[in-house]
Formats: C-alpha cells, sequence, structure tokens
C-alpha cells in the first residue's frame, strides 16, 4: 500500500469517496488540494489524526502508537475551505509532525484545536489572510513559526510552552497580543515591522506604541536582570510569564501589576513602587523562587492567588493600606512563616478553603479594624496554637485561643492542626464554615447547649 496519497476534491465535503478505511489508518502523508469543508474534517481527517491513548497520573497523554492512525504529515496548502471561516476542531492530541493549513481560513472555529499538548508537532504553516490564530500551544518540539502578513489577533496562550520556537517576526498588521501567546517559548527577542501601529520593540522587549505598557517581555531574554523603563506605567497581562528573569527593577511612576503578570517565572524578588495601585490575580503564582516582597503602600486589595504556590516566601507585610485580602492570595505558601497584618485591614475574602496543612505559618495577629473572615480562617498550620487578636477590635474576641464574634455567639476559627479533642465553648450558638477544616487529627469535639447552627 501506498504511504503517500495526493487527492484532488472538484467538491468540498467528498473525501471519504476517496480513501479506504484500511487507507485512513495507514497513509503516512496526504496531499488534498482543491475544495474541502466541514464533514471532510468530521468525518475523515478527524479519524486519522486522532490519536488513540491514555493519561498517567500526572495528566499527561501518552499516546498509544498501536492504535493511532499512521498519518504524520498534512498538507492542505493549496485546498480552499469552503464551509466558513473558522477551521473546525479535528484530531484530539493529534499526532501529525506537519500541518500545513487550507486557503479560505480568517480564524479557528473553537478556543482551541487538536494539537494541544502535540509532543510531535514540529511544522505548521499558516495560510495568507488568517486573522485570528491560537490553540498551538504546550507543543515542544514546534519550531519555525511564521505569521502571515494578514494576522490581526494572537489570542492569549497561542503558542505558550513551544519551547522549540526560537525567533519570531510579528507582522505590521497584529494589533491584539499578550505575553501568555509566546510564554515559555526559547524566544530571546521579538521582531516587530517596524510599521506596526499598535507595537513597538525595545531591546527585544515588546511594549505598546506609546511605551506605557509593556506587553511581553521573551522567556529566554539573555540576561538575569531586567529594568523596565521610566516610561512604563503598566506590566500588561502575563508579560513576563515563564520568563527566566530573577531580578527586575521597577520605575517610579508604575501604576498597574496586570494579571499573570509573573506567574511561572524565574523572579527572587519583588519591589513594587508606591506609585503602583492595582495588582491583578495570579499575577506572582507558581514564582518558585520568590523569596523577598514589598508591596505598594498603596494598593487596597489582594486579590485572588496574587502569590499562591511561592514556597519560598518566608516573610509577607501587607500595608496598612490593604483593605481586603482573598483568602487564597497566600494559598499553598508552606514556606511562610510571618504575615503581617495592620490596621487598615477590613475583610478576608471567603473564596473557598485555602488549601494546605504544610505550612509553617508562626505569625498572625488579627488587627482592630478587621470585620469579616471566613470560618476555620487560618485553621491549617501547625504552629499556631493561639490567635492573636488586637484588643482594641470591635468584631471579634479570642475564646480559649479560638476566634470567636465579639458577642461570643459565633465560633470562626480553631487554631492547632495537632489537637486531638476540642470543647466548643459554651454560649455558642452558630459554628462558622470550615471551622473543623484541615484538622486530621481531631477525634471528639463536644458541642455545647447553647449550638443551634453548624454551618
Amino acid at each position: 500500500m501506498e504511504k503517500s496519497r495526493i487527492i484532488h476534491l472538484e467538491k468540498a465535503n467528498t473525501l471519504a469517496n476517496f480513501l479506504t478505511k484500511d487507507e485512513r489508518e495507514r497513509i503516512e502523508s496526504l496531499k488534498i488540494t482543491g475544495y474541502i469543508g466541514q464533514k471532510d474534517f468530521e468525518n475523515v481527517l478527524d479519524d486519522m489524526c486522532d490519536a488513540g491513548g491514555e493519561y498517567d497520573e500526572d495528566d499527561h497523554f501518552i499516546p498509544d502508537f498501536e492504535i493511532t492512525p499512521a498519518l504524520r504529515h498534512l498538507d492542505l496548502g493549496e485546498a480552499t475551505y469552503v464551509d466558513g471561516e473558522g477551521m473546525p476542531y479535528f484530531g484530539f492530541h493529534a499526532q501529525l509532525e506537519t500541518f500545513i493549513l487550507p486557503k479560505g481560513l480568517t480564524t479557528i472555529a473553537y478556543e482551541e484545536t487538536g494539537f494541544c499538548e502535540s509532543d510531535m508537532l514540529r511544522t505548521i504553516a499558516l495560510p495568507e489572510g488568517l486573522k485570528i490564530v491560537f490553540g498551538f500551544n504546550s507543543c515542544p518540539n514546534l519550531s519555525g513559526v511564521e505569521l502571515p502578513e494578514s494576522i490581526e489577533e494572537i489570542k492569549s496562550f497561542a503558542f505558550a510552552g513551544c519551547e522549540a520556537i526560537s525567533s519570531l517576526r510579528i507582522p505590521a498588521s497584529v494589533k491584539e497580543m499578550d505575553g501568555s501567546c509566546f510564554a515559555d517559548c526559547n524566544i530571546s527577542s521579538f521582531e516587530i515591522d517596524c510599521n506596526n501601529p499598535y507595537f513597538s520593540v525595545v531591546d527585544g522587549v515588546v511594549f505598546s506604541k506609546d511605551l506605557k505598557t509593556l506587553v511581553a517581555f521573551p522567556s529566554a531574554f539573555p540576561n538575569n536582570h531586567y529594568v523596565v523603563p521610566p516610561t512604563t506605567k503598566k506590566i500588561g497581562f502575563a508579560a513576563f510569564m515563564d520568563s527566566k528573569i530573577e531580578s527586575i527593577e521597577l520605575p517610579d511612576g508604575l501604576t498597574d501589576i496586570g494579571e499573570w503578570s509573573f506567574q511561572g517565572s524565574n523572579i527572587r524578588g519583588i519591589a513594587m513602587p508606591n506609585s503602583v495601585v492595582s495588582v491583578g490575580e495570579l499575577a506572582f503564582r507558581f514564582c518558585l523562587n520568590l523569596v523577598d516582597v514589598k508591596l505598594s503602600n498603596r494598593i487596597d486589595t489582594l486579590p485572588k492567588q496574587l502569590f499562591s504556590c511561592c514556597p519560598k516566601l518566608k516573610d509577607l507585610d501587607i500595608p496598612s493600606n490593604v483593605k481586603s485580602i482573598s483568602y487564597s492570595a497566600i494559598a499553598w505558601c508552606d514556606g511562610l512563616e510571618n504575615l503581617y497584618l495592620h490596621d487598615g485591614l477590613e475583610e478576608i475574602v471567603d473564596e473557598g478553603p485555602m488549601l494546605g496543612v504544610k505550612d509553617k505559618l508562626r505569625t498572625v495577629c488579627f488587627p482592630a479594624t478587621l470585620k469579616k473572615v471566613p470560618g476555620g480562617v487560618f485553621n491549617y498550620t501547625p504552629n499556631i496554637k493561639e490567635f492573636e487578636l488586637n484588643s482594641d477590635n470591635p468584631y471579634f474576641r479570642i475564646i480559649d485561643g479560638a476566634l470567636c464574634s465579639k458577642d461570643g455567639l459565633t465560633l470562626y476559627s480553631v487554631p492547632n492542626y495537632h489537637r486531638t479533642t476540642y470543647c466548643v465553648p459554651e454560649g455558642i450558638e452558630v459554628i462558622a464554615e470550615r471551622v473543623f477544616a484541615f484538622l486530621p487529627k481531631l477525634h471528639n469535639i463536644e458541642l455545647p447547649i447553647t449550638l443551634k447552627e453548624i454551618r
């Protein structure tokens, strides 16, 4: 049987007539010319590209080549897609090495493609006329990507995790992109067409045309230290995501640090100038080497998962201007020892349990201004035997080391991960949510006659 076929389709959606079942399983290289439609993808190419296999215990897909079709090279470059502007989804965990997209496309039809997380994909060719590209993330062997001059939008995470991409030229037509598009690629310096009216490159780093927003930092930047230019007012979405940068100097005048901005980077320390008024969600999540943090004294909120999964962070001093902290802002920070909360803090926002019982947290004192906390707050740490509370706080009180409402009617949190028994104080009417969560050694709880509600 031939391992290579060239098929010309005078009419779209007729590909099934040209390939037997055996050919669909054994052809290694297929070129299609003429016209191609949605049914050709859904009824034929999907089966020819769809890898069989299963997930391992780490949720990585492991293909089984004994049950996976043989197709590795698919060339649709001389075919025109006729059933709309977007290429349909096909080929779950596709095992193609080469994929040349058809003409007639302006976008991809779905938020992802069947090529995400493909270890085998090495080459793609995007057609001229394509305006929006995404869905080729986490393909570690994909290299040599060329963006056609028609591209206007590179969607978030489009090529994130494509470690083999080492160079990239951004056409003049691109008006939308962010730092996540090429996060964890091997790009040391971006190149942008000088006629692009939306973006500029300064020392290999992508900025908005007015140089006020740092848009995308190359993951493989050649130096460990970077000084952000003084014109910069905002660090954009995922701008430094997965970058190798270890130290950074932020300018006075910077006002915003965007969501995901440093996620997964090698940053070791961050000193925010006091001009910063806003920090986005997940900005420093998975910064595994982050040790030193100085927050701006003008931010009023610590959003969710701001420093989650930063295991080397030992001390965090939260300025008095911060009124609200999302409970997950410091989730899974197993090395955190000292958390300093100051008068001015009003609320610890309940957004579900802050998981993790390995924490080393040993210093936390609830300030006088605190009005609202979630049940079970800070009960997971083994080092705090009794909570501390500013005696001027009009909303809470400490009873036998536990955090209760000022009137003594509601029990909010019981510390000491190692406790085996607990007697709920007499007078308590309400046990708040998750009060006894993450106390795995607790064997016996005595409830008072006054108790009315267990949340």
